[in-house]
Parts: structure tokens; C-alpha cells; sequence
């Protein structure tokens, strides 16, 4: 088929114009969509090598006049594509020849009769405005359909449903091609087809919708996470965000919170289409179903979830989730709710500069004296709480007899204020032990190379 730009005039279009007066001798099925992209006039046997295809060949037919001379003419025709044949009558023939009316049935080519008087130039002119008055037609349909598109863009219609409103209304089909800055459109009939002004339009238009709507999605993604901001501070009711959590289809009392990093808002989005998210200065939040800790570790960030709870109890879900968040920070990975509820898991999710009281308080005088005297203080002090404060257990691994253990544990006692041998003063040597493990960390982290 031709493209757009010369599938407009058809062979009915010309039979139809009442200034030419064509008759149509031959006629096969379907031979009036046939297009003509142009008029050509020739008197030679065969004028393949100067004919294009969908062209209207008009002849007097001066060559017409021998045996066998139309079948050698219609040959050469049907071989080279043409739209049809168009004899002008009273110069060389009164009627239409016999031998050409058959040679056309049998190659199904059209036959018109032009009447004695219309010359080929007002078929050629005729093509040319009806062209026009097709194109322009065609623009104005375009028009049309860019000014409905915009629209239901500023209404909120995404891309696909941008382009299938645009195939339908065209007849065809359109699909994206490329990737990223090369992304473009294709007409995806293969038959005619809109305008390239028109392609470059819709393009810009949807660029523009998808523009609007990553704004919209923004502006609503942090109009939610200050909601969730004012429910985990008690400021607002949980039933506030009901009516988002019922328009995305999730279970009002099996929902799950979790909170990622900061900037994760739009790979989140992407995965979890019907989840609620919201944007706070600190992290994102996603409210989902019963989402699988497997699924939550799919998109390969560090995430903290809650555990699964009723709209009324997002509040105490909110405060979870930032906290297993916190957690995988410091440990790597996704943290859950039953990750919280141990000593190491509490300690982490603490600044560095709460705990630091602990160290400088009740460590740093043990570590000075261990300096000063080698008493092997901190590693005994490290040994009893792996030991369970078995002090038998303590002085085998250390290799010592029990009296020397009784003996550090006193002198660490002494240092520090806090005596390992009772619940309390355990408990607090045992943070700051901790403490002084993490900075350890911490520090080997900062220094370690980067390969």
C-alpha cells in the first residue's frame, strides 16, 4: 500500500466528480478504494520504465490500434502497479475497444472512459484538490483528536489509555519503539496512517501526561506522608487515610507499613502498584497487604516492616516499621518486628551520642587501668557476659582460677560504679560494652578500603 501521503484520492473519488464524466468500463471488485497517487499520460506500448505505482494512466490509445497490442499494453500495466487506465474517446476510438475491455477483465485492472471533450489535465487537477480536500480533512480530524487527547490527559489518562483512545480513533495501531532519550512512536498498521506532524504532536502530549501525572503522584505522595507524620505523632486518626486505603482495593485489617530510604518513592511505586506511598523528610513509607519478607527483599534496599495490623493500629504499625528500618540500617538488608525485641536490636536503632556517656563513664577507666597494669580487666569483664555471669565458665575460658575472676569483677566494680555481679550494673556494663564494639566497628568500617 502507499503511504499516507498518496493513499488519499481513490478511483471511486474520480467516477464520483461530476465535472469529469467517467464512465467505468471495467470495474473489478473492490477497484473503486483503489488509490491513485497521480495522473500520467502516454501514447507508447510500454511505458513501464516512466510509470510508478497507483498512478492513473490516461492514453488516447493510438497504440491500441494493432492484434494483441492491448494485451502487451495491459501487461506492461499490471506489471508496473498502476491504479487503472483511462482512455479518452473521440480522437482514436469512439468506443472503448474490445480486445482492451477483455485484456483488463483478465488482468482485473479498472477501465475508465474519459467523454470526448475532458482533457487528461482536468483528471490531473482533480486529483490534486481532492488531495487536498482529503488532507485537509484528514488535519482537521487530527486536530480534533490532539484537542480530546489533551483532554483526558489533563483528566488524568495515562499513556496507554492515551494511545488506544488515538488507534481506535485512527483505525490502526500505535506502539512505542526505542529506549529512553530514542523512545518514539510507530504506526503500527502498516496501512496509511497519520501525519508525521501529527506522530511529533502526540509524542509532546504525552510527554506532557506523563509529566503531569509524575507530578500529581509526587504532590499526592507527600500529601499522604504528612498524614502518616501526623498519625504517628497522634495528631490524626488512622480512619484519615480509610478512604485512600479502600480506592487501592487493600484489606482494611491485614495491612502491612514499611518504611525505605528516602528517594525510593518511584521504584516503589513501579512494584507495588496498588500499595499507598507516602514521602516524608525522612524515609518513604508504603502501606500493602500481607507482603512476604521474600517480597519485600526483591527490590534489593534496606526496608524496616511492620507486623501485619488493622487501619485502627497504623499508628503503633508506623512507629515499627521506622524502627526495623533504623535496624537494617545499621545490620544490612530488611528488619522486621520480630528482629526488634532483643538488647542488640534496641541498641542500634540509638545515635552514637546516647551511648557515648556509657563508654566515657564505665569503660575508660577500666581501659586506662588495663594500660597501666595489664589486669586483662576488659576481656574478663567481655568473657563473663559471653558466660552467662557463670563465674566457673568464665575462668576456664580465660584460663585463670575463679578467685582471680572474683578479683577482676571487683576491680571493675571499683572502676566503673557498676557491679557485674548483680542484674542492674551487668545490664549497664553490658551496653556500654557494646558501645564501645560499635565504635570499633565503626571505625573499621571508615578506614577499610574501598576494593
Amino acid at each position: 500500500m502507499p503511504d499516507a501521503a498518496e493513499a488519499l484520492v481513490t478511483i471511486g473519488d474520480l467516477i464520483a466528480d461530476p465535472s469529469l464524466s467517467i464512465v467505468s468500463a471495467v470495474l473489478p471488485a473492490g477497484a473503486s478504494e483503489r488509490p491513485v497517487s497521480w495522473v500520467h499520460a502516454t501514447e507508447q506500448l510500454d511505458p513501464r520504465p516512466h510509470l510508478r505505482r497507483h498512478e492513473l494512466v490516461c492514453t488516447l490509445g493510438s497504440a491500441l490500434v494493432r492484434p494483441r497490442s492491448a494485451d502487451t499494453f495491459v501487461s506492461a500495466l499490471a506489471e508496473a502497479g498502476v491504479a487503472g487506465v483511462a482512455l479518452g474517446l473521440g480522437e482514436v476510438h469512439l468506443g472503448p475497444p474490445s480486445e482492451l475491455v477483455d485484456a483488463c477483465e483478465r488482468a482485473g485492472l479498472p477501465l475508465l472512459l474519459l467523454p470526448h471533450g475532458v482533457p487528461f489535465l482536468s483528471v490531473n487537477d482533480t486529483v490534486l484538490r481532492r488531495r487536498s480536500e482529503l488532507e485537509s480533512e484528514a488535519r482537521k480530524r487530527e486536530t480534533a483528536l490532539l484537542s480530546r487527547l489533551l483532554t483526558l490527559a489533563r483528566r488524568g489518562a495515562g499513556e496507554a489509555a492515551l494511545l488506544t483512545e488515538a488507534a481506535e480513533a485512527l483505525g490502526g495501531g500505535i506502539r512505542r519503539v526505542g529506549t529512553g532519550a530514542e523512545r518514539a512512536l510507530e504506526w503500527a498498521d502498516g496501512a496509511g496512517g497519520p501525519s508525521g506532524e501529527f506522530m511529533e504532536q502526540l509524542q509532546s502530549l504525552l510527554e506532557f501526561s506523563g509529566l503531569e501525572q509524575a507530578r500529581e503522584s509526587s504532590e499526592q505522595q507527600l500529601r499522604l506522608g504528612q498524614l502518616l507524620d501526623l498519625v504517628a505523632a497522634g495528631l490524626a486518626h488512622p480512619a484519615a487515610i480509610l478512604p485512600e486505603i479502600d480506592a487501592h482495593g487493600l484489606a482494611r485489617e491485614r495491612l502491612r507499613v514499611s518504611s525505605w530510604p528516602a528517594g525510593s518513592e518511584g521504584a516503589i511505586g513501579q512494584h507495588w502498584a496498588d500499595g499507598l506511598v507516602g514521602v516524608t523528610a525522612r524515609e518513604v513509607i508504603l502501606i500493602s497487604g500481607p507482603d512476604t519478607e521474600e517480597s519485600l527483599r526483591s527490590l534489593g534496599l534496606v526496608c524496616g516492616y511492620s507486623s501485619l495490623v488493622g487501619f485502627g493500629e497504623l499508628r503503633r504499625a508506623l512507629s515499627e516499621s521506622r524502627s526495623a528500618l533504623r535496624l537494617a540500617r545499621s545490620r544490612g538488608g530488611v528488619a522486621g518486628p520480630d528482629q526488634l525485641v532483643s538488647l542488640d536490636a534496641l541498641l542500634e536503632q540509638q545515635p552514637a551520642e546516647l551511648l557515648d556517656p556509657f563508654v566515657e563513664q564505665l569503660i575508660a577507666p577500666i581501659v586506662r587501668a588495663d594500660e597501666l597494669a595489664r589486669g586483662d580487666l576488659m576481656e574478663t569483664l567481655a568473657v563473663f557476659i559471653a558466660s552467662d555471669r557463670q563465674l566457673q565458665a568464665t575462668a576456664e575460658r580465660l584460663y585463670v582460677h575463679v578467685n582471680t575472676v572474683r578479683h577482676r569483677l571487683h576491680r571493675i566494680h571499683e572502676l566503673s560504679g557498676r557491679d557485674p555481679l548483680s542484674l542492674d550494673g551487668l545490664v549497664d556494663l553490658r551496653i556500654a560494652l557494646w558501645a564501645v564494639e560499635r565504635r570499633e566497628t565503626i571505625g573499621y568500617r571508615l578506614i577499610r578500603p574501598l576494593h
